[in-house]
């Protein structure tokens, strides 16, 4: 039985978390709005420009088990906003940064202090909300993102008009600045929001044992990455380059098309909880989004030209499966206590996430391989068509594969209902 008491202030503490997430996800995706502007301006290739994404991904996904723990152990508050100051400090190197190098360690350090975003939303709806709830307000968190697709387009005017990226990405800064200056005065100076009934704190040690060794964490992360994470991979840095060599775009449109996947991942984070919203039907759900995400790679990458009113309507439906990822830590909720709901989400979330650096990497690599050494006018290298159907291959691979994991998810759990 669900004994929990939601409190009135955890609702806007989980909206100030919400926030912060939101922001710090507008400060991922900053490259891939000015992709040719940030390549002019260091002079780098596709590879260069993929290691401001990865390493920002490599380090956010690195360190989601030790801010899981933090979370856990130290409290809400103060590991945000010590991770929130690194987040200003590094988009200010970054927009500011002279060389290639120091820029690559401006993203690092976004990297670093965006990691215990999501995790701190996630472990307040589980500590905080009702079990019945659980689901839609994890969905919710991630509707925050629509955040980027008002910005970025916005951002990329800002850019135009000044003839400056960097002007653009400044004035992030300054709303992150409001954000944390919210944060400060007002977020909830104890470890948790909840009324839940008082347990002693697990042993470490034992609280490590128990979430590295159930192999459902790692399935459910598998989840995460077979939905959340390939099409974030578009959406987050190479989408825009994509459509611009296949559908011949002109990179604002293509800016702007890209976004519609987020758009679509909005709506979903809120449709997927309501429609599978308990028992079977989360697995189910699962299932629905994984198959039809392999439909869309198949369409999207390998298929024929469509209209460009189709391509918004495929580029959507990409983004609104690509939700599930709220379902995939929806069951992993259930699975959790307030003594370890910290470093299990961020269990599920560290080994998921650790796949977008791992494919925007990947594409970067399989781009300059396949590249046959045409350059622009003023010296990028300019990939083929058959160059990212090559590169982007593996996102339908890994899909399909998660796919045949939830169906076999799904017909074990309707056994050990039956039995």
């Amino acid at each position: 039985m669900d004994t929990k008491k939601t409190s009135r202030r955890a609702y806007f503490d989980w909206l100030l978390l919400s926030l912060f997430f939101a922001y710090q996800y507008l400060l991922r995706c900053c490259p891939s709005v000015f992709t040719n502007e940030i390549r002019r301006t260091f002079s780098i290739n596709a590879g260069q420009f993929a290691d401001f994404g990865v390493w920002c991904m490599l380090v956010y996904s690195c360190l989601q088990i030790p801010f899981g723990i933090a979370l856990d152990r130290i409290g809400i508050r103060r590991t945000v906003l010590a991770s929130f100051g690194l987040c200003l400090i590094g988009q200010y190197g970054f927009t500011h940064a002279s060389s290639y190098e120091s820029a690559l360690w401006g993203r690092v350090l976004i990297g670093i202090g965006g990691a215990p975003a999501y995790m701190s939303a996630l472990k307040l709806v589980a500590d905080a909300f009702a079990e019945k709830s659980c689901g839609l307000f994890i969905g919710i968190t991630g509707m925050f993102t629509v955040f980027v697709v008002f910005c970025n387009p916005l951002l990329k005017e800002i850019c135009l008009e000044h003839n400056d990226w960097r002007i653009a990405a400044n004035d992030l800064n300054l709303f992150g600045a409001v954000i944390f200056l919210l944060c400060l005065l007002f977020l909830f100076p104890k470890k948790t929001c909840c009324e839940t009934d008082k347990k002693p704190e697990l042993p470490f040690w034992n609280a490590l044992r128990q979430v590295a060794t159930d192999y459902r964490v790692y399935v459910y992360a598998a989840f995460v990455i077979g939905t959340n994470i390939v099409a974030m991979t578009l959406a987050d840095l190479w989408g825009p380059g994509f459509l611009m060599t296949k559908y011949h775009l002109d990179e604002q449109q293509a800016v702007n098309d890209t976004q519609l996947i987020t758009a679509g991942m909005v709506l979903g984070e809120l449709l997927l909880p309501i429609l599978f919203c308990s028992g079977l039907k989360i697995i189910r759900g699962v299932q629905v989004c994984c198959g039809g995400l392999a439909i869309i790679f198949c369409l999207l990458i390998y298929g024929a030209h469509i209209s460009p009113v189709s391509l918004k309507i495929v580029l959507f439906a990409m983004g609104l499966f690509s939700a599930a990822d709220a379902l995939a830590f929806t069951l992993g909720a259930r699975l959790s206590t307030p003594q370890i709901s910290g470093m299990l989400m961020s269990w599920i979330n560290s080994v998921g996430m650790i796949g977008e650096p791992v494919l925007q990497k990947w594409v970067g690599f399989a781009l300059d391989k396949h590249w046959s050494g045409t350059l622009d006018a003023s010296g990028l290298r300019v990939y083929q068509t058959t160059d990212y159907e090559s590169a982007l291959m593996l996102m339908l691979i890994i899909t399909a594969a998660c796919f045949a994991a939830a169906l076999l998810m799904g017909r074990k759990e309707a056994s050990n209902k039956a039995a």
